[in-house]
Protein backbone atom coordinates (compact mmCIF):
# COMPACT_ATOMS: atom_id res chain seq x y z
CA UNK A 1 0.00 0.00 0.00
CA UNK A 2 1.24 3.92 -0.98
CA UNK A 3 2.41 6.18 2.16
CA UNK A 4 0.64 9.26 1.03
CA UNK A 5 -3.52 10.27 -0.28
CA UNK A 6 -5.53 12.38 -1.39
CA UNK A 7 -8.07 11.70 1.34
CA UNK A 8 -7.03 9.70 4.63
CA UNK A 9 -10.69 8.54 6.83
CA UNK A 10 -10.22 7.78 10.23
CA UNK A 11 -13.08 5.64 11.69
CA UNK A 12 -14.81 3.43 9.76
CA UNK A 13 -17.96 3.66 10.94
CA UNK A 14 -21.43 5.82 9.19
CA UNK A 15 -19.69 9.23 9.47
CA UNK A 16 -17.11 7.74 7.69
CA UNK A 17 -16.46 4.54 5.22
CA UNK A 18 -19.35 6.59 3.06
CA UNK A 19 -16.74 9.41 2.92
CA UNK A 20 -14.10 7.11 1.48
CA UNK A 21 -16.70 5.70 -0.85
CA UNK A 22 -17.82 8.99 -2.04
CA UNK A 23 -14.41 10.40 -2.13
CA UNK A 24 -13.57 7.23 -4.30
CA UNK A 25 -15.84 7.82 -6.48
CA UNK A 26 -14.67 11.28 -7.34
CA UNK A 27 -11.35 9.83 -7.92
CA UNK A 28 -9.46 10.55 -5.03
CA UNK A 29 -7.07 7.92 -3.52
CA UNK A 30 -8.21 7.17 -0.18
CA UNK A 31 -7.32 5.67 2.61
CA UNK A 32 -9.71 4.27 5.96
CA UNK A 33 -8.06 4.03 9.77
CA UNK A 34 -9.91 1.89 12.29
CA UNK A 35 -9.02 -0.12 15.17
CA UNK A 36 -12.16 -1.89 15.76
CA UNK A 37 -15.18 -4.02 13.64
CA UNK A 38 -15.88 -1.63 10.41
CA UNK A 39 -19.54 -0.67 10.68
CA UNK A 40 -18.90 1.66 13.18
CA UNK A 41 -21.04 1.52 16.64
CA UNK A 42 -24.19 1.54 14.66
CA UNK A 43 -23.43 -2.01 12.74
CA UNK A 44 -21.94 -3.31 15.54
CA UNK A 45 -23.53 -1.96 18.69
CA UNK A 46 -26.49 -0.33 18.45
CA UNK A 47 -28.90 0.01 15.08
CA UNK A 48 -28.14 -3.21 13.61
CA UNK A 49 -27.95 -5.58 16.26
CA UNK A 50 -31.00 -3.82 18.90
CA UNK A 51 -33.02 -4.06 15.51
CA UNK A 52 -32.08 -7.28 15.50
CA UNK A 53 -33.27 -8.59 18.00
CA UNK A 54 -36.61 -6.10 18.23
CA UNK A 55 -37.93 -7.70 15.04
CA UNK A 56 -38.32 -11.36 15.68
CA UNK A 57 -39.51 -10.20 19.13
CA UNK A 58 -41.95 -8.08 18.26
CA UNK A 59 -43.51 -11.12 15.55
CA UNK A 60 -42.94 -13.58 19.08
CA UNK A 61 -45.44 -10.85 20.96
CA UNK A 62 -47.99 -10.26 18.25
CA UNK A 63 -48.50 -14.32 17.12
CA UNK A 64 -48.41 -15.12 20.56
CA UNK A 65 -51.12 -12.11 21.79
CA UNK A 66 -53.54 -13.06 18.85
CA UNK A 67 -56.81 -13.73 20.62
CA UNK A 68 -57.12 -17.32 17.98
CA UNK A 69 -53.69 -19.07 18.90
CA UNK A 70 -53.31 -22.15 20.51
CA UNK A 71 -50.44 -23.72 21.85
CA UNK A 72 -47.41 -22.02 23.65
CA UNK A 73 -44.79 -20.30 21.62
CA UNK A 74 -41.30 -19.99 23.06
CA UNK A 75 -37.89 -17.94 22.15
CA UNK A 76 -34.63 -20.15 22.31
CA UNK A 77 -32.73 -16.30 24.15
CA UNK A 78 -29.13 -18.10 23.09
CA UNK A 79 -30.76 -18.30 19.20
CA UNK A 80 -31.77 -15.43 19.08
CA UNK A 81 -28.57 -13.73 20.16
CA UNK A 82 -26.59 -15.82 17.99
CA UNK A 83 -29.19 -15.22 14.76
CA UNK A 84 -28.86 -10.79 15.90
CA UNK A 85 -24.75 -11.36 15.85
CA UNK A 86 -25.38 -12.91 12.45
CA UNK A 87 -26.97 -10.00 11.02
CA UNK A 88 -24.34 -7.89 12.43
CA UNK A 89 -21.60 -10.30 10.81
CA UNK A 90 -23.12 -10.15 7.82
CA UNK A 91 -23.78 -6.15 7.79
CA UNK A 92 -20.06 -5.55 8.79
CA UNK A 93 -18.47 -7.98 5.59
CA UNK A 94 -20.24 -6.00 3.37
CA UNK A 95 -18.75 -2.83 4.30
CA UNK A 96 -15.53 -3.89 4.14
CA UNK A 97 -16.49 -5.35 0.35
CA UNK A 98 -17.86 -2.02 -0.33
CA UNK A 99 -14.52 -0.47 0.52
CA UNK A 100 -12.45 -3.35 -1.24
CA UNK A 101 -15.06 -2.36 -4.39
CA UNK A 102 -14.16 1.27 -4.57
CA UNK A 103 -10.11 0.90 -4.44
CA UNK A 104 -9.88 2.32 -0.69
CA UNK A 105 -6.87 1.29 1.24
CA UNK A 106 -8.04 -0.41 4.40
CA UNK A 107 -5.75 0.54 7.51
CA UNK A 108 -6.97 -2.05 10.13
CA UNK A 109 -5.14 -0.35 13.39
CA UNK A 110 -5.29 3.02 15.38
CA UNK A 111 -4.44 6.48 14.10
CA UNK A 112 -3.81 9.73 15.38
CA UNK A 113 -2.69 12.94 14.55
CA UNK A 114 1.27 13.84 14.49
CA UNK A 115 0.67 17.25 12.46
CA UNK A 116 -2.23 18.36 9.96
CA UNK A 117 -1.17 16.68 7.36
CA UNK A 118 0.50 13.28 8.71
CA UNK A 119 -1.50 10.19 10.34
CA UNK A 120 0.52 7.98 12.44
CA UNK A 121 -0.85 4.63 12.55
CA UNK A 122 -1.20 2.16 15.46
CA UNK A 123 1.40 -0.61 13.74
CA UNK A 124 4.17 2.27 13.60
CA UNK A 125 3.63 3.44 10.09
CA UNK A 126 2.50 6.69 8.87
CA UNK A 127 0.37 7.69 6.65
CA UNK A 128 0.42 11.65 4.60
CA UNK A 129 -2.47 12.94 3.02
CA UNK A 130 -4.01 16.30 1.18
CA UNK A 131 -7.15 16.01 3.43
CA UNK A 132 -8.31 14.39 6.31
CA UNK A 133 -11.63 13.35 7.70
CA UNK A 134 -12.24 12.46 11.25
CA UNK A 135 -15.22 10.07 11.77
CA UNK A 136 -14.50 8.20 15.17
CA UNK A 137 -18.09 8.90 16.39
CA UNK A 138 -19.48 8.24 20.03
CA UNK A 139 -18.92 5.38 22.94
CA UNK A 140 -21.03 4.75 25.97
CA UNK A 141 -21.01 7.30 28.38
CA UNK A 142 -20.51 6.24 32.10
CA UNK A 143 -21.87 7.36 35.47
CA UNK A 144 -19.03 7.44 38.58
CA UNK A 145 -19.09 4.47 41.00
CA UNK A 146 -20.66 2.04 38.87
CA UNK A 147 -17.96 -0.18 36.94
CA UNK A 148 -19.14 -1.91 34.00
CA UNK A 149 -17.82 -5.30 34.04
CA UNK A 150 -19.62 -7.01 31.46
CA UNK A 151 -21.30 -9.90 33.65
CA UNK A 152 -23.71 -8.34 35.25
CA UNK A 153 -23.40 -4.53 34.92
CA UNK A 154 -23.63 -3.37 30.90
CA UNK A 155 -23.35 -0.75 28.53
CA UNK A 156 -25.05 -1.23 24.79
CA UNK A 157 -22.42 -3.43 24.06
CA UNK A 158 -21.52 -6.18 26.46
CA UNK A 159 -25.24 -6.09 26.95
CA UNK A 160 -25.19 -7.70 23.35
CA UNK A 161 -23.08 -10.91 25.17
CA UNK A 162 -25.75 -12.04 27.07
CA UNK A 163 -25.72 -15.99 27.09
CA UNK A 164 -28.99 -16.56 29.56
CA UNK A 165 -32.11 -14.48 29.70
CA UNK A 166 -32.06 -12.77 32.98
CA UNK A 167 -34.92 -12.66 35.41
CA UNK A 168 -34.78 -9.37 36.71
CA UNK A 169 -33.42 -6.10 34.58
CA UNK A 170 -32.42 -2.85 35.20
CA UNK A 171 -32.05 0.21 32.86
CA UNK A 172 -30.48 3.08 33.97
CA UNK A 173 -31.39 6.25 31.88
CA UNK A 174 -34.82 6.36 29.46
CA UNK A 175 -33.58 7.49 26.43
CA UNK A 176 -34.18 5.50 23.37
CA UNK A 177 -31.92 3.02 24.16
CA UNK A 178 -33.22 2.20 27.57
CA UNK A 179 -36.98 2.48 26.24
CA UNK A 180 -36.06 -0.18 23.18
CA UNK A 181 -34.12 -2.69 25.51
CA UNK A 182 -37.17 -2.59 28.36
CA UNK A 183 -39.38 -3.25 25.41
CA UNK A 184 -37.35 -6.23 24.03
CA UNK A 185 -36.63 -8.07 27.39
CA UNK A 186 -39.90 -7.02 28.95
CA UNK A 187 -41.63 -8.78 25.89
CA UNK A 188 -39.30 -11.67 26.67
CA UNK A 189 -40.85 -12.54 30.08
CA UNK A 190 -37.95 -10.19 31.95
CA UNK A 191 -39.05 -8.20 35.18
CA UNK A 192 -37.80 -4.87 34.03
CA UNK A 193 -37.23 -1.69 36.37
CA UNK A 194 -36.07 1.47 33.99
CA UNK A 195 -34.92 4.81 36.13
CA UNK A 196 -34.87 8.32 34.24
CA UNK A 197 -33.85 10.79 36.23
CA UNK A 198 -35.40 13.53 34.19
CA UNK A 199 -39.26 13.95 34.42
CA UNK A 200 -40.18 11.84 31.54
CA UNK A 201 -38.97 9.38 29.28
CA UNK A 202 -37.78 10.01 25.91
CA UNK A 203 -37.11 13.98 26.83
CA UNK A 204 -36.49 14.79 23.74
CA UNK A 205 -39.68 14.32 21.66
CA UNK A 206 -42.81 15.73 22.31
CA UNK A 207 -44.80 15.38 25.51
CA UNK A 208 -47.47 13.49 23.48
CA UNK A 209 -45.32 10.51 22.77
CA UNK A 210 -43.47 10.12 25.93
CA UNK A 211 -46.76 10.04 27.65
CA UNK A 212 -47.91 6.85 25.38
CA UNK A 213 -44.65 5.02 25.72
CA UNK A 214 -44.27 5.16 29.26
CA UNK A 215 -48.09 3.68 29.47
CA UNK A 216 -47.12 0.90 26.82
CA UNK A 217 -44.27 -0.01 29.11
CA UNK A 218 -46.21 0.15 31.87
CA UNK A 219 -48.74 -2.05 30.70
CA UNK A 220 -46.07 -4.86 29.80
CA UNK A 221 -45.28 -4.68 33.34
CA UNK A 222 -42.08 -2.12 33.11
CA UNK A 223 -41.62 -0.63 36.76
CA UNK A 224 -41.05 3.10 35.63
CA UNK A 225 -39.25 5.61 37.74
CA UNK A 226 -39.31 9.01 36.50
CA UNK A 227 -37.25 11.70 38.81
CA UNK A 228 -34.99 8.92 40.17
CA UNK A 229 -31.39 8.65 40.13
CA UNK A 230 -29.45 5.01 40.87
CA UNK A 231 -27.13 6.27 43.58
CA UNK A 232 -25.09 3.05 42.99
CA UNK A 233 -24.85 -0.19 42.43
CA UNK A 234 -23.12 -2.97 44.14
CA UNK A 235 -22.09 -6.85 42.80
CA UNK A 236 -22.70 -9.64 44.25
CA UNK A 237 -21.48 -13.29 42.76
CA UNK A 238 -24.38 -13.33 39.98
CA UNK A 239 -26.37 -10.31 40.69
CA UNK A 240 -26.34 -6.61 41.20
CA UNK A 241 -27.82 -4.46 43.96
CA UNK A 242 -28.70 -1.19 42.95
CA UNK A 243 -29.90 1.53 45.48
CA UNK A 244 -32.76 4.67 44.05
CA UNK A 245 -32.93 7.69 45.53
CA UNK A 246 -35.51 7.58 47.96
CA UNK A 247 -34.11 4.41 49.53
CA UNK A 248 -35.70 1.88 47.51
CA UNK A 249 -33.74 -0.95 46.97
CA UNK A 250 -33.80 -3.38 43.01
CA UNK A 251 -31.74 -6.37 42.57
CA UNK A 252 -31.15 -7.10 39.27
CA UNK A 253 -29.44 -10.16 37.26
CA UNK A 254 -28.89 -7.75 34.15
CA UNK A 255 -27.70 -3.67 34.72
CA UNK A 256 -27.94 -1.81 31.23
CA UNK A 257 -26.49 1.85 31.75
CA UNK A 258 -27.71 3.47 28.93
CA UNK A 259 -27.51 7.05 29.82
CA UNK A 260 -26.01 9.08 26.80
CA UNK A 261 -22.93 9.02 24.76
CA UNK A 262 -19.25 10.77 24.78
CA UNK A 263 -17.32 12.09 21.96
CA UNK A 264 -14.06 9.71 21.01
CA UNK A 265 -11.71 12.54 20.50
CA UNK A 266 -9.23 12.41 22.95
CA UNK A 267 -6.11 10.64 21.64
CA UNK A 268 -6.24 11.50 18.21
CA UNK A 269 -3.82 14.47 18.39
CA UNK A 270 -6.41 16.80 17.21
CA UNK A 271 -4.38 19.62 18.76
CA UNK A 272 -1.63 18.96 17.05
CA UNK A 273 -3.82 19.24 13.65
CA UNK A 274 -5.23 22.62 14.94
CA UNK A 275 -8.70 21.05 15.20
CA UNK A 276 -10.82 22.60 17.85
CA UNK A 277 -13.64 20.98 20.06
CA UNK A 278 -16.50 21.98 21.82
CA UNK A 279 -17.23 22.31 25.81
CA UNK A 280 -18.71 18.48 25.54
CA UNK A 281 -15.81 17.57 23.41
CA UNK A 282 -17.53 16.95 20.01
CA UNK A 283 -15.35 18.51 17.03
CA UNK A 284 -16.47 22.06 16.16
CA UNK A 285 -17.45 21.97 12.10
CA UNK A 286 -19.15 24.33 9.73
CA UNK A 287 -21.62 23.32 7.12
CA UNK A 288 -19.32 21.99 4.90
CA UNK A 289 -18.18 19.97 7.92
CA UNK A 290 -14.55 21.51 7.24
CA UNK A 291 -13.14 22.17 11.67
CA UNK A 292 -11.15 24.78 12.29
CA UNK A 293 -8.42 23.87 10.39
CA UNK A 294 -9.93 23.12 6.64
CA UNK A 295 -7.77 20.52 5.74
CA UNK A 296 -9.27 18.17 8.05
CA UNK A 297 -13.19 17.47 8.16
CA UNK A 298 -15.31 15.45 10.59
CA UNK A 299 -18.52 13.65 10.16
CA UNK A 300 -21.10 11.90 12.57
CA UNK A 301 -21.27 11.76 15.68
CA UNK A 302 -17.77 12.83 16.81
CA UNK A 303 -19.14 16.12 15.11
CA UNK A 304 -21.80 16.62 17.64
CA UNK A 305 -25.66 16.07 18.06
CA UNK A 306 -27.94 14.61 17.08
CA UNK A 307 -26.28 11.38 17.54
CA UNK A 308 -27.66 9.10 14.07
CA UNK A 309 -26.38 6.79 11.81
CA UNK A 310 -28.62 8.18 8.76
CA UNK A 311 -27.15 11.70 9.85
CA UNK A 312 -23.54 10.49 9.62
CA UNK A 313 -24.43 9.14 6.11
CA UNK A 314 -25.38 12.09 4.91
CA UNK A 315 -22.50 14.21 6.36
CA UNK A 316 -19.79 11.66 5.65
CA UNK A 317 -20.82 12.29 1.36
CA UNK A 318 -20.56 16.11 2.48
CA UNK A 319 -17.73 16.09 3.52
CA UNK A 320 -16.20 13.88 0.70
CA UNK A 321 -17.27 16.30 -1.61
CA UNK A 322 -15.76 19.16 -0.31
CA UNK A 323 -12.43 17.56 0.32
CA UNK A 324 -12.83 16.41 -3.28
CA UNK A 325 -13.03 20.47 -4.24
CA UNK A 326 -17.15 20.52 -4.41
CA UNK A 327 -18.69 22.89 -2.92
CA UNK A 328 -21.46 20.73 -0.89
CA UNK A 329 -23.48 22.38 2.81
CA UNK A 330 -25.11 20.28 5.21
CA UNK A 331 -27.63 22.20 5.99
CA UNK A 332 -31.38 20.09 6.41
CA UNK A 333 -34.46 21.36 7.62
CA UNK A 334 -35.60 17.82 8.68
CA UNK A 335 -33.46 14.96 10.71
CA UNK A 336 -35.49 12.45 11.58
CA UNK A 337 -35.31 10.45 14.98
CA UNK A 338 -36.52 7.25 15.26
CA UNK A 339 -37.38 5.11 18.23
CA UNK A 340 -37.74 1.45 17.36
CA UNK A 341 -40.53 0.94 20.71
CA UNK A 342 -44.20 -0.39 20.39
CA UNK A 343 -45.57 1.40 18.88
CA UNK A 344 -42.49 3.30 16.70
CA UNK A 345 -41.73 6.98 17.55
CA UNK A 346 -40.51 9.59 14.82
CA UNK A 347 -40.47 12.98 15.87
CA UNK A 348 -39.18 15.56 12.27
CA UNK A 349 -38.61 19.39 12.05
CA UNK A 350 -39.88 21.43 14.60
CA UNK A 351 -42.22 20.93 17.43
CA UNK A 352 -45.25 23.97 17.76
CA UNK A 353 -42.86 26.15 20.29
CA UNK A 354 -39.96 25.28 18.45
CA UNK A 355 -41.33 26.82 15.55
CA UNK A 356 -42.99 29.91 17.53
CA UNK A 357 -39.63 30.39 18.50
CA UNK A 358 -38.28 31.02 15.09
CA UNK A 359 -41.26 33.16 14.32
CA UNK A 360 -43.58 31.00 12.56
CA UNK A 361 -47.49 31.63 13.32
CA UNK A 362 -47.52 27.36 14.39
CA UNK A 363 -50.51 25.72 14.70
CA UNK A 364 -50.46 22.12 15.34
CA UNK A 365 -53.05 19.29 14.60
CA UNK A 366 -52.86 15.95 16.07
CA UNK A 367 -54.80 12.61 14.34
CA UNK A 368 -55.67 9.68 16.81
CA UNK A 369 -54.91 6.42 15.15
CA UNK A 370 -58.02 5.26 16.84
CA UNK A 371 -60.14 5.02 12.65
CA UNK A 372 -56.99 3.39 11.42
CA UNK A 373 -58.18 -0.15 10.20
CA UNK A 374 -54.34 -0.78 9.32
CA UNK A 375 -53.62 0.54 13.02
CA UNK A 376 -56.51 -1.95 14.26
CA UNK A 377 -54.93 -4.56 12.51
CA UNK A 378 -51.38 -3.92 14.04
CA UNK A 379 -53.65 -3.73 17.54
CA UNK A 380 -51.96 -0.69 18.24
CA UNK A 381 -54.57 2.45 18.03
CA UNK A 382 -53.62 4.75 20.79
CA UNK A 383 -50.79 6.16 18.59
CA UNK A 384 -51.21 9.43 16.15
CA UNK A 385 -49.94 11.83 13.79
CA UNK A 386 -49.30 15.51 14.81
CA UNK A 387 -48.34 17.65 12.51
CA UNK A 388 -47.00 20.99 12.51
CA UNK A 389 -47.43 23.97 10.19
CA UNK A 390 -47.77 27.57 9.47
CA UNK A 391 -50.89 29.38 9.80
CA UNK A 392 -50.47 31.66 7.16
CA UNK A 393 -48.70 29.62 4.65
CA UNK A 394 -49.79 26.56 5.27
CA UNK A 395 -46.32 24.85 4.77
CA UNK A 396 -45.54 22.20 7.34
CA UNK A 397 -42.69 22.37 10.02
CA UNK A 398 -42.86 19.69 11.59
CA UNK A 399 -43.94 16.11 12.40
CA UNK A 400 -44.25 13.39 14.84
CA UNK A 401 -45.96 9.78 14.49
CA UNK A 402 -46.37 6.84 17.15
CA UNK A 403 -47.67 4.46 14.82
CA UNK A 404 -46.68 0.72 13.86
CA UNK A 405 -43.89 0.99 11.30
CA UNK A 406 -43.49 4.80 11.56
CA UNK A 407 -39.91 4.75 10.59
CA UNK A 408 -41.18 3.67 7.30
CA UNK A 409 -42.65 6.50 6.34
CA UNK A 410 -41.06 9.02 7.78
CA UNK A 411 -38.75 9.43 4.62
CA UNK A 412 -42.22 11.20 3.14
CA UNK A 413 -42.57 13.65 5.35
CA UNK A 414 -38.73 14.63 5.89
CA UNK A 415 -39.33 14.95 2.11
CA UNK A 416 -43.01 17.50 2.88
CA UNK A 417 -40.71 19.47 4.69
CA UNK A 418 -37.55 19.65 2.91
CA UNK A 419 -39.70 20.56 -0.10
CA UNK A 420 -41.63 23.27 1.34
CA UNK A 421 -44.74 21.18 1.02
CA UNK A 422 -48.25 22.33 1.99
CA UNK A 423 -50.70 20.89 3.60
CA UNK A 424 -52.91 20.99 0.70
CA UNK A 425 -49.95 19.01 -1.46
CA UNK A 426 -50.25 16.22 1.55
CA UNK A 427 -54.00 16.25 1.16
CA UNK A 428 -53.95 15.59 -2.31
CA UNK A 429 -51.23 12.87 -2.56
CA UNK A 430 -52.65 9.09 -2.36
CA UNK A 431 -52.01 7.01 -0.05
CA UNK A 432 -52.50 3.38 -0.61
CA UNK A 433 -54.96 1.70 1.79
CA UNK A 434 -55.41 0.59 4.47
CA UNK A 435 -51.69 1.71 5.54
CA UNK A 436 -50.86 3.87 8.57
CA UNK A 437 -49.04 6.14 6.19
CA UNK A 438 -53.05 7.34 5.09
CA UNK A 439 -52.64 9.17 8.88
CA UNK A 440 -50.37 11.67 7.40
CA UNK A 441 -52.82 12.48 4.72
CA UNK A 442 -55.68 12.61 7.15
CA UNK A 443 -53.80 14.66 9.77
CA UNK A 444 -53.25 16.96 6.67
CA UNK A 445 -57.23 16.93 6.27
CA UNK A 446 -57.98 17.86 9.74
CA UNK A 447 -55.77 20.50 9.66
CA UNK A 448 -57.84 21.39 6.48
CA UNK A 449 -60.91 21.36 8.59
CA UNK A 450 -62.32 18.42 5.96
CA UNK A 451 -61.42 15.25 7.64
CA UNK A 452 -62.90 12.57 5.97
CA UNK A 453 -62.51 9.68 8.46
CA UNK A 454 -62.77 12.13 11.59
CA UNK A 455 -65.70 13.47 13.18
CA UNK A 456 -64.69 17.49 13.03
CA UNK A 457 -66.11 18.99 16.31
CA UNK A 458 -68.19 22.35 14.79
CA UNK A 459 -67.66 25.68 16.99
CA UNK A 460 -71.42 26.41 18.16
Amino acid sequence: MRETYDLVVIGGGPGGYPAAIRAAQLGLSVAIVEPGNFGGECTNYGCIPSKALISPVESYWRVKNLPFMRGEVEVDFEGLMKWAKSIVSRTRSGVLQLLKGYGVDVYQTRGYFESSTTVRLGDGGTLRADKFVVATGTEPARIPGIEIDGAVVHDNRTILGLKKKPSTMLIIGGGYIGVEYANVFAKLGVEVHLVEMLPRLLPQMDQDVSRIIERRLRKLGVKVRTRARVESVELRESFAKARISGGEEVEADAVLVAVGRRPVTRDLGLEKAGVRLDGSGFIKVNEHMETSNPRILASGDVSGPPLLAHKAFHQAVVAAENAAGLDTAYEPMAVPEVVFTDPEVVSIGLKEEEARERGFKARAVRYPLGGSPRAAIEDSIDGFVKIVYDDDSKTLLGVQIVAPHASEIAAEAVYAIETGATLEDLALTIHPHPTISEALKEAAELALERPIHYVLRRKK
